[in-house]
């Protein structure tokens, strides 16, 4: 059973049902059926940066090291990326020649403060970084956004771990399933909460909704701040200009904030497909991570282990990928994902994903140009 994509459905009728079920049985990893396991930077091909394709708990170097459900990806501008490791409850680090190490967390499930290997998470799922190095965390179970500040300390930002709604500042607000993660370059951080809103936490830790109305449900409607609706938001992205892009995973739609609040549907279609082409025209199933490169291109994991590509001119493509649920490395359109969830671009144009049925982090190398 694909446990996190049937969390959306289950948080309707109670957050703490579909909490426990993130650690029921998975389905078993994809078998690696990779002919070609050395193609580390070779344009238009994907390759596995790290994990084995079995579900586990090992630091180590690439195929060495395992994970569980590697979800969220963040990437700093040395190449290093940082992984929610949802199914081990622990926060990985991955350096470019795929070194893994556990940077906090990894003792088990709880909401637990302090040095990083003494602290506990419960099923955190986005991640992000700001400008100084700090690391944030959408510790979905917990209903906290958590930060890991470069010394290696653990603390809660925000939120009382009480499943709600309230914003506030620091513990007086609460959270319904924090998920997706986002910063802007003022360092506010933006969230995705199961109320079906956009959550916008300051650096000082005021705590507000900045897009969507909890009151009026899940929905789709473009506008300005609370007149836009959403259906289970997911993932989220910001370009250079601090535009916030959001993976409305129910309505299949990919969705644009400005910084002034004001939403509107970059690609898709309320009904799911993959149907590639025109913006208007384009659909999209499940979208659940998205990420936007520095020429303001985005891409998108479709629940279907597609990534999906939105250019700038607003042309939908399928970028890697077969529909096909699998494992195999190879060229993009070759390659196979199974549940690949978060997503990452480097200053390069790569793209790392968190393959979550594959206990791998993917690397997806652009063509040449």
């Amino acid at each position: 059973m694909n446990n996190k994509r049937f969390i959306p459905a289950l948080l309707l009728i109670g957050i703490s049902t579909s909490v426990a079920l993130f650690s029921c049985s998975k389905d078993k990893p994809a078998p690696a059926t990779d002919d070609n396991p050395k193609l580390e930077n070779l344009p238009g091909h994907t390759y596995t940066l790290a994990g084995n394709g079995t579900y586990g708990y090992v630091d180590g170097l690439r195929a060495n090291a395992a994970l569980n459900n590697p979800n969220g990806v963040a990437v700093d501008a040395a190449g290093n990326l940082y992984v929610t490791d949802q199914g081990n409850n622990a926060i990985r680090k991955i350096t470019s020649e795929g070194i893994v190490t556990t940077l906090a967390g990894g003792t088990g499930d709880g909401l637990v403060n302090g040095p990083a290997k003494s602290a506990k998470f419960d099923n955190p799922i986005g991640i992000a970084l700001d400008s100084k190095g700090n690391i944030f965390v959408a510790d979905f179970g917990n209903n906290v956004i958590r930060k890991i500040a470069t010394d290696g300390t653990v603390s809660t930002f925000a939120g009382s771990g009480v499943i709600g709604f309230n914003d506030g500042k620091g513990p007086l607000a609460t959270f319904n399933g924090p998920a997706g993660i986002a910063i802007d370059h003022a360092d506010n951080l933006y969230i995705t909460d199961n109320h079906n809103i956009i959550r916008k936490i300051t650096p000082s830790q005021d705590v507000t909704t900045f897009a969507g109305n909890v009151h009026s449900g899940p929905g789709f409607a473009d506008g300005t701040g609370s007149e836009a609706n959403f259906r289970l938001p997911e993932g989220l992205a910001i370009d250079g200009a601090d535009n916030i892009y959001v993976a409305d995973y129910s309505n299949n739609m990919i969705r644009k904030i400005t910084p002034a609040a004001v939403v509107t549907t970059v690609a898709g279609k309320l009904a799911p497909g993959t149907d590639n082409g025109a913006s208007t025209s384009a659909t999209f199933n499940g979208p659940l991570g998205v990420a936007v490169d520095k020429n303001g291109n985005i891409y998108v994991t479709d629940n279907l282990s597609l990534i999906r590509k939105i250019a700038v001119s607003g042309e939908v493509t399928t970028f890697a990928g077969t529909k096909e649920r699998g494992f195999y490395d190879g060229a993009n359109l070759q390659a196979k994902f199974n549940d690949p969830h978060g997503i990452a671009v480097d200053a390069s144009g790569n793209i790392y994903v968190g393959d979550e049925q594959n206990a791998r982090i993917r690397k997806i190398i652009p063509p040449a140009k």
